[in-house]
């Protein structure tokens, strides 16, 4: 084999082993959870335990906020949805007696006025307990909780729909997954674990209806399972890739519910991207580079033989 074949066959390895590693996409934003500020919330009946020199804590309780306590996973968005026939706010604070710790004026962490109808969001990246008043009406406390967010297990890829109405975790038995991308070396049989799971509550959604297909490159569908029901919330299905290229996993929600016409309240498409290419080891693509830099050197070694010596 000529020495500049070895350095282009070292060159293409490194560029196949780097389009493996490589994810092109990036997946819709985390889930949203509803506080609803209930009907009533504007009477101080709504909170018999309040107290302006009291224990804030003791005085959560749904009939002002609900839920008054949230918990949630950070980087979450926290929509406050006004069904009272007043105007509310949502002032964090972290003493939510104390006004001097109210973040008036803070667009992040100040409402203004929520009309009656109207909602009002925020995303919690801060790991932590974070209170919470309507400084209209100062009885209405409560608090979220916002828990560090875990790194998901390397075999799992975490999609939501398109309106973030579900959550959708796959886990998948073979190949390599860098942010909603999976790579995977052909012939490749891959398992795919699905769970349907309520962004709000964190638990699965039973009697899901679904749609789940792969398709390649040129639109055509090398897998097409249409109205799929799982009585559970999880499913499995088994993708065989034969040949190189990309492909897209489309799980398309239909709704919930064992007869037509289903419930759309869980409904939505989500998407997981798969590239499909022979895995090159770290440990080759060093060996092809030790070979290339020999051949390098070889190279010049002969060049420098040739030339005629002078005594």
């Amino acid at each position: 084999m000529k020495y500049s074949n070895l350095l282009t066959l070292s060159i293409l390895s490194i560029a196949v082993a780097s389009l493996a590693l490589y994810g092109n996409s990036k997946q819709a934003s985390a889930a949203e959870f509803i506080i609803e500020m209930p009907v009533g919330s504007q009477n101080m009946a709504c909170n018999p335990a309040y107290s302006p020199t009291g224990d804030w804590m003791k005085m959560l309780n749904d009939k002002c906020f609900k839920p008054a306590t949230l918990t949630v996973p950070a980087g979450s968005t926290v929509t406050f949805v006004n069904k009272d026939t007043a105007s509310h706010t949502v002032a964090f604070a972290s003493n939510p007696l104390d006004a001097t710790t109210w973040k008036l004026g803070d667009p992040k962490f100040d409402s203004g006025l929520v009309l009656p109808n109207g909602k009002w969001s925020v995303v919690l990246e801060e790991a932590g307990e974070h209170p919470y008043v309507c400084y209209v009406h100062p009885w209405m406390i409560g608090r979220v909780i916002v828990e560090a967010a875990a790194p998901p297990p390397a075999n799992l890829i975490t999609l939501s729909t398109d309106n973030n109405r579900v959550k959708v975790e796959v886990e998948f038995s073979a190949g390599t997954a860098t942010d909603s991308m999976l790579t995977v070396d052909p012939p490749q049989e891959v398992t795919f674990n699905i769970r349907f799971i309520d962004p709000a509550s964190g638990k699965l959604i039973e009697h899901v209806n679904y749609d789940f297909k792969v398709i390649d490159a040129n639109g055509n569908a090398i897998v097409n399972r249409p109205e799929q029901h799982t009585h559970t919330g999880d499913a499995s299905h088994k993708v065989n890739f034969a040949s190189t290229g990309a492909y897209t996993i489309d799980i398309n929600v239909l709704g919930t519910g064992i007869n037509k016409p289903f419930d759309t309240k869980h409904s939505g498409k989500s998407a997981l991207s798969i590239s499909v290419v022979p895995e090159f080891p770290l440990g080759m693509i060093a060996v092809f580079a030790s070979i290339a830099g020999i051949a390098v050197a070889m190279s010049r070694l002969r060049g420098r033989l040739s030339m005629p010596m002078n005594y």
